[in-house]
């Protein structure tokens, strides 16, 4: 409840948050105690919902593709577990005998899961106001407004913009498909150049453009 700033009223919805179905299995939990997977259903809803309405009050002119882009990056797996890890959610997830031998790299979606529990737990406890305030707080570096205009362009467009004004040239790319995979490069005459991967050629470049611009940015501090 510190961590998460929350004092609840119903303390059995944060403990159903936090038992993980594995533990719920494993230890025939109370059957009077929410359903984890009910709870995780629920508050993707909240979470997608105040999410939109934040997106859609920020970005005015926005069309529902360039909206619907920023809240999939939002609401996404990798954000979900990233904000879980930092509130520290992982050391008080119950879990069971098995998924506590996976490494944590494999736990990544039981803790984007578990923190749309906990979300669902506050709404359910709380109502919609303390679970706005909650979202704004632990999202509020994502939820910036300069950081969401950043976030509606691909890496691709940022690093053109960036060479563009810096050097005046275009970076230049190229890929490969091997075994299934592509490898894509990114370069920028004499400047520097980065590579990246993924199942498709558009993915594997972005993740190289990105690349590129965090060192290009690095040797301009240097």
């Amino acid at each position: 409840e510190r961590r998460l700033g929350v004092s609840f009223r119903r303390k059995r919805l944060l403990l159903a948050a936090l038992a993980h179905p594995s533990y719920r299995n494993e230890r025939h939990c109370n059957p009077g105690l929410e359903d984890f997977e009910r709870m995780e259903y629920f508050g993707d809803a909240v979470l997608t919902f105040l999410v939109s309405e934040r997106l859609y009050n920020t970005f005015p002119e926005a069309k529902e593709g360039r909206l619907s882009h920023l809240r999939s990056a939002l609401v996404s797996k990798k954000m979900l577990s990233r904000t879980a890890m930092r509130l520290g959610l992982a050391s008080f997830i119950r879990l069971g005998k098995s998924e506590e031998k996976r490494p944590l790299a494999e736990k990544r979606k039981i803790l984007a899961d578990s923190l749309e529990a906990v979300i669902a737990a506050i709404f359910l406890d709380q109502g919609m106001g303390k679970t706005r305030s909650f979202v704004e707080e632990q999202f509020k570096g994502y939820l910036a407004s300069r950081h969401l205009a950043r976030m509606g362009r691909s890496p691709k467009n940022l690093l053109q913009e960036w060479v563009q004004r810096k050097y005046k040239i275009l970076p230049v790319y190229r890929s490969e498909l091997s075994h299934g995979r592509f490898t894509a490069w990114a370069v920028v005459a004499r400047r520097g150049k980065a590579s990246g991967e993924g199942i498709s050629k558009k993915e594997a470049e972005e993740k190289a453009a990105r690349r590129l611009l965090t060192l290009l940015k690095k040797k301009e501090k240097t």
